[in-house]
């Protein structure tokens, strides 16, 4: 069965190898695929109905930039169905980031305005990073390793060993597909000035799973499921990393939201009473 983007796989010591197929983290969830059809011998392989979940699916990996045949990988299809899909879909690079895009990039300016950062940690870069000439030293990853990145690992598996090796960056962003939660300790931990966190997982709302977010966040309804307490949880994290994350921007969009926390050192002030 094929990994679901939004499921994060728990660390074993009982030997377990994780995945190193770079495209495993983008693999369709088995749920959102359509029901087969008969064959009647004028297709190579088996039809099976599209789905507005699946056509969603592909339009986020295309903005990811994955070719026609990394797509068809993902969602457990031929690649001349995924062609001709994309195809008929038209421009479809324009489809999932564009109506937050403009927007994204404007905060991206101001932030960086803002807590001024040499270095930059950019987790989920893809095929280009917005921080590109922007800042003295910058680091890019991303697990398609066909992407020119200075890295091309899993993100869970990177930042371990970034934070293993002593690194530290004045401003860390996690743009993923999906959820970056995994990351979220020792990003903080490695962030000097600021940090930067794409919620993905938001997208689960959409369907009505609160699987994910009970497990992670402690959130048990639709009604609790909000960027506000993604984000208070977010915070908490930072505390227990002696760290205050203030958040200077939160923007919403749909089935996305994008948060920009300012770091300082956390001010301990309570006393002992004597």
């Amino acid at each position: 069965m094929q990994q679901s983007l939004f499921n994060t796989q728990d660390n074993d010591s009982s030997g377990f190898q994780p995945d190193t197929n770079p495209l495993s983290s983008y693999f369709m969830p088995d749920e959102y695929k359509g029901q087969y059809s008969k064959n009647g011998g004028l297709t190579k392989f088996q039809p099976r109905k599209w789905t507005e979940k699946e056509i969603e699916w592909v339009k986020m990996l295309k903005d990811k930039g994955l070719n026609n045949k990394q797509v068809a990988e993902c969602i457990g299809r031929d690649i001349t169905q995924v062609s001709i899909k994309i195809k008929r879909l038209g421009k479809i690079n324009n489809s999932y980031n564009d109506p937050h895009r403009e927007e994204k990039y404007f905060h991206n300016d101001l932030f960086l305005d803002i807590i001024k950062p040499k270095s930059v940690l950019d987790l989920f870069a893809g095929s280009y990073s917005y921080y590109e000439d922007k800042v003295d030293d910058l680091y890019t990853n991303d697990a398609n390793n066909s992407f020119n990145t200075y890295y091309s690992e899993k993100a869970e598996i990177l930042i371990h060993k970034l934070y293993y090796d002593g690194n530290k960056y004045d401003l860390v962003d996690l743009d993923p597909f999906g959820s970056a939660y995994d990351c979220f300790d020792l990003a903080i931990k490695m962030a000097k000035k600021g940090l930067i966190i794409t919620l993905g997982e938001l997208g689960h709302k959409r369907f009505k799973r609160l699987d994910f977010v009970r497990r992670y966040y402690g959130i048990e309804s639709l009604e609790e499921f909000t960027t506000d307490n993604l984000v208070k949880h977010i915070i908490r994290i930072g505390e227990r990393n002696k760290k205050l994350l203030t958040p200077v921007y939160i923007k919403d969009w749909r089935n996305i939201a994008r948060v920009y926390f300012k770091i300082e050192k956390l001010k301990i002030t309570e006393q002992w009473d004597l």
